[in-house]
């Protein structure tokens, strides 16, 4: 029987896991942590869903990706709505006319609505950093009063830089709605599942060529010599699939990759919604970014009591859990000097956010998952699943 070596039992390397399976491949996977699930890993807490490492919202274009993820749970509708602090009113966030009208005197938030219709009569998403480039003088002022405190905040809070600090490829995800749509997400497929991700990622190894050793670092098995994988000084001569840190790989050679963490703290309320919507957003006040009330994103009602978790980003340290990738040109340069020195080893393949050092949202993580472990079922060479995805 083929075999197949999974480091990471999270999101992407269950999914890869699960088809790899399902193709005849006999999957072992390698998990640091003592549970299931990387990040999207939740438990209930006296009957309160609680996500361990900060809130995970399904939502995706892709009706395969639906699909998929539909064979393992029960899923439920669930339209996420973020409310943000500003001018000591929650307004909605993203941006949005709805924000306009909380904001602004009742003439003057018209005349803006007018012009914005104008100049963007689809009513789309705009980044904010188009928007302060625009021609229009109001339009710029609107821009410039939501860049200062809806974004200037909250960036330097969350990546600990100032926006113009910040790359591009960051900031180009911040939007501002022209319309009232005050969805966070717009996807066509929005959903959660009705016993949380842990059981749903459970129902996903849960076959028959799959195994798990949970508290495993897979590091101190792992040995790299010229162009070949050893596992236990034993030759690794089947796929490979790392889900980690890539500098971990090569002993940071080149340096370690800038990531940032996050710590969470939990209050515990008698009261059984403390509330408006399950998340909202601090730009301009306190330490933290965001408070959120998963009980309220959970199907089953618990009345009288909730918990709120508060959270605060910090530079990801020796020992921290590394959440986001803090991409940069010179983080690219350095990603992209262990990336070469990898490809060396044929049957090695990074997948993931960490691994392959970029954001991905849960359904891209799935898709990623998806496309490499098909390749991998039609062909043994090296598949590059950055360039998989971009081809796709």
């Amino acid at each position: 029987m083929k075999k197949a070596l999974i480091i990471g039992a999270g999101l992407s390397g269950l999914t890869a896991a699960r088809i790899l399976a399902e193709h005849g491949f006999l999957v072992t996977v390698l998990e640091k942590r003592d549970h299931i699930g990387g990040n999207v890993y939740d438990y209930f807490e006296n009957d309160i869903l609680v996500h361990k490492y900060g809130p995970h919202l399904f939502h995706t274009r892709q009706k395969e990706i639906a699909d998929f993820i539909q064979r393992f749970s029960e899923f439920f509708p669930y339209e996420h709505r973020v409310l943000g602090e500003i001018k000591d009113k929650l307004v909605p966030i993203p941006f949005n006319f709805k924000s306009i009208d909380l904001l602004f005197p009742a003439e003057e938030a018209e005349h803006l609505k007018e012009v914005l219709t104008r100049a963007y009569p689809d009513g789309g998403s705009v980044p904010i950093m188009e928007l302060r480039e625009h021609p229009d003088t109001k339009v710029k002022e609107l821009a410039e009063f939501v860049f200062q405190n809806v974004f200037c905040g909250y960036t330097k809070k969350q990546w600990g830089k100032t926006p113009e600090e910040m790359d591009s490829s960051v900031m180009g995800r911040v939007p501002v709605r022209m319309s009232y749509d005050d969805r966070y997400f717009t996807d066509e497929f929005q959903m959660m599942p009705v016993e949380g991700y842990t059981a749903m990622l459970r129902n996903m190894a849960e076959h028959e060529n799959i195994s798990i050793r949970y508290c495993c670092d897979a590091l101190r098995h792992l040995g790299i010599v010229g162009e070949k994988l050893y596992f236990d000084k034993e030759l690794c001569d089947y796929p490979v699939i790392y889900t980690g840190c890539v500098e971990d790989l090569l002993g940071a050679k080149f340096g370690r990759l800038p990531y940032r963490s996050l710590r969470f703290e939990a209050e515990h309320k008698n009261v059984t919604q403390a509330q408006p919507v399950v998340q909202v957003n601090y730009p301009n006040c306190y330490s933290y970014t965001r408070t959120s009330e998963f009980k309220l994103v959970q199907k089953k009602e618990v009345p009288g009591r909730t918990i709120v978790i508060y959270e605060y980003p910090l530079p990801c340290k020796e020992g921290d859990i590394p959440y986001y990738p803090a991409e940069s040109e010179e983080s690219r340069e350095i990603y992209n000097r262990y990336r070469t020195e990898l490809k060396r080893l044929p049957n090695l393949y990074l997948l993931g956010r960490l691994a392959e050092y970029k954001y991905y949202n849960m359904d891209m993580a799935i898709s990623q998952a998806l496309m490499l472990a098909r390749s991998l079922t039609e062909k043994e060479d090296f598949v590059d699943a950055e360039a998989v995805w971009t081809a796709e």
